[in-house]
């Protein structure tokens, strides 16, 4: 197979090419959100949230880490790529299979009928998602993803057109399944012809059992991780009302949205990048650090920000009936604002091969969360979605004590480095929610205002304190301005 294709000139124009994939992807996907959001009700999305719970769990399976394993292996021929494509598939199928027969028992457990067929019909995306695992680690080995970018452009606006015409047209809660079937659809063909590579009729299980050897303790870890994420709203979905679990899921769509948006892109890029810099400890530490002040850069005054002015922004986005979002939404956005120092410190030690310390830290972060969302269980829904504030706090203690050994790149640096961006962050957050207390006026112009202020608290503060990532950038955004000239 060919080399990979990675140079400095190379890793800046994927990165803009992820940025405007992550971007441009979660912008449309949010617009087709708020149209679903403003005509369907809490309790349909409710329903699909708890069939995702169960499809994503099936994914970790069917992938089983194999696209990481060949983007982390420095050499990878066409039976390592055939091999991994059929185990994809065929696992695929027995994972559809055993949902297909489960789909009753979750309706059940449930109380929601609806549930059975909902499941049995979206789990067909298991079989999509396998199609498309060697196409998208070539694509990111070569750091290809403007290909990437059109795929998933092409299957968000294709989902969108789908989800909304059918929710208006009285489709209900079928909208939002049949949706998310034509995204992965369209995204699995558009990446199928425009991705050269092709399965040969050949087939190793040993070579299946060496990937293998890396990528299970990323199953093991991907399992915890999502067992973990999702445990909340299968909590919630059961102990609370339905509609409960709807305002939750809206509420924290807004803030994972842009989240993964901004920190994918560069977690995505960055990753075969540093997979390449394995032998270079000083140099890995220095981009690890890099992304990291970018991420945090970007992230906390946006995950501060929405916690600031998530109450007139839902009513705008999705009418005062959605209003019992607005605390979930301002909980979970300040737990993901720590998102990009967890994601920042794995994407290193995966880089280096110890899939191994991540699969520990998983197990270890996990049992500290379900520990916190037991002990929470007791003072209600708040206090559950609350908790994820301080598991997140805890994640970034965890998930970096590796580094220091690992690249010399210790938990009191880290602090350090981000330290500044919080700190102007959270008085920015309250100088802007302040506003709302104060303006008496239309919720889309108070909108508006602590917007543009709270831009300009933070832009200001930065350039005041001189902060190495936005100097950083403000460099770089000079640099391409001025060799257009």
């Amino acid at each position: 197979m060919a080399e990979r294709n990675i140079s400095s000139g190379n890793i800046i124009i994927n990165l803009i090419w992820k940025f405007m994939e992550r971007i441009s992807v979660q912008a449309i996907n949010l617009i087709i959100q708020i149209l679903l959001a403003r005509k369907l009700f809490p309790e349909d999305f409710a329903a699909v949230a708890i069939i995702t719970v169960f499809i994503n769990i099936a994914t970790i399976f069917v992938q089983s880490g194999f696209g990481t394993a060949l983007i982390q292996k420095a050499e990878i021929d066409e039976l390592d790529s055939s091999s991994i494509f059929y185990f994809s598939i065929s696992a695929s199928f027995i994972l559809y299979i055993i949902l297909f027969f489960v789909a009753p028992y979750v309706a059940d457990f449930y109380h929601q009928d609806i549930l059975k067929n909902l499941l049995r019909a979206e789990a067909i995306i298991l079989v999509f998602g396998a199609f498309n695992t060697v196409q998208q680690a070539i694509l990111a080995r070569n750091l290809e993803f403007k290909k990437n970018f059109k795929a998933s452009l092409l299957g968000c606006i294709a989902s969108g057109i789908t989800g909304v015409g059918l929710a208006y047209a009285g489709a209900g809660i079928w909208a939002l399944a049949i949706s998310t079937i034509v995204n992965n659809f369209v995204l699995t063909v558009v990446l199928w012809f425009s991705v050269r590579w092709r399965p040969k009729l050949i087939f190793s299980l040993k070579r299946v059992k060496t990937l293998f050897s890396f990528s299970w303790k990323l199953v093991c870890s991907s399992l915890v991780s999502v067992i973990y994420t999702n445990v909340r709203t299968l909590i919630i979905g059961k102990a609370f009302k339905s509609d409960t679990l709807g305002y939750y899921n809206r509420g924290d769509m807004l803030g994972s949205s842009l989240m993964n948006g901004l920190t994918g892109a560069i977690n995505a890029v960055m990753l075969p990048v540093l997979s390449t810099k394995q032998d270079k400890i000083d140099e890995m530490k220095k981009m690890l650090r890099r992304t990291m002040s970018l991420n945090c850069f970007v992230i906390f005054p946006v995950m501060f920000g929405l916690v600031a002015v998530s109450k007139p922004l839902i009513l705008i986005l999705f009418t005062d009936k959605w209003l019992n979002a607005v605390p979930f939404m301002q909980l979970v956005c300040i737990a993901y604002a720590f998102y990009p120092m967890h994601s920042a410190n794995l994407q290193a030690i995966n880089a280096l091969g110890r899939s191994d310390v991540a699969l520990k830290l998983e197990v270890i972060k996990r049992v500290i969360g379900l520990c916190l969302i037991g002990l929470s269980f007791p003072f209600g829904v708040y206090a559950i979605v609350g908790s994820e504030i301080l598991f997140s706090l805890v994640a970034t203690i965890v998930n970096g004590f590796p580094n220091k050994y690992l690249i010399n790149y210790s938990i009191k640096e880290q602090w350090r480095d981000i330290i500044p961006y919080l700190i102007l962050a959270v008085i920015m957050s309250i100088l802007v929610y302040s506003l709302s207390l104060i303006l008496n006026i239309p919720n889309i112009l108070l909108l508006i205002i602590q917007i543009i202020i709270g831009i300009m608290i933070y832009i200001v503060g930065c350039h005041i304190l001189k902060l190495d990532a936005y100097t950083y950038m403000l460099n770089k955004i000079k640099s391409v301005l001025s060799s257009r000239k």
